[in-house]
């Protein structure tokens, strides 16, 4: 319901009688919540963020002033709020990777021992588990294996991935993430 000057004229007395919000809001028959937005829009930009609680108290001070002109202060418009967006979460190191990424990386470096410190297989380990690829990190090595089969002379390519998935702590002793008879 849109506020008549009437009633903007009942609330400035009302508060320069010294009432209190709840005396105001029965005065000009509102809600305490619609009192206290309306006599914020009376008072100067910059006391505009004052607590609720001390809205009242607020402009009964510059209503002390004779010179006040709580009219004009009511037809100033506060800038518009600042957009703030918060900020994308980046995430760095292995986390940071895509699914398709990690699988690359996990077995090209569990792949070669001597290329990774224990530590930083540890962690591929790891993130692999959460994140359930250990599949896919077997599937990336059983492909390798087929392109090597004649040359190094494999000759059950599942029997090499099944004791490298084993070697590097793919197992189902290591990670529970919903593998049943095995490291796939």
């Amino acid at each position: 319901m849109t506020w008549t000057e009437e009633e903007n004229e009942r609330l400035v007395a009302l508060v320069r009688a010294g009432e209190d919000l709840d005396a105001v809001a029965d005065g000009v028959q509102r809600s305490s919540t619609s009192v206290v937005a309306r006599l914020r829009r009376m008072l100067p930009l910059e006391h505009r963020s004052c607590p609720n609680d001390r809205v009242v108290i607020a402009l009964r001070g510059h209503l002390r002033d004779p010179g006040y002109d709580w009219q004009a202060n009511m037809l100033l418009t506060p800038p518009p709020r600042p957009i703030v967006r918060s900020p994308e979460i980046v995430r760095t190191g292995l986390a940071g990777l895509p699914d398709d990424d990690l699988v690359g990386v996990a077995h090209s470096v569990l792949l070669d021992d001597r290329s990774a410190t224990a530590a930083l297989r540890a962690r591929l380990i790891d993130e692999v588990g959460k994140r359930g690829l250990a599949r896919q990190v077997t599937r990336a090595h059983e492909t390798y294996l087929t392109t090597l089969r004649e040359p190094v002379g494999i000759g059950d390519v599942r029997e090499w991935v099944d004791r490298w998935s084993i070697a590097i702590g793919l197992t189902e002793d290591r990670y529970t993430y919903g593998w049943s008879g095995g490291p796939w």
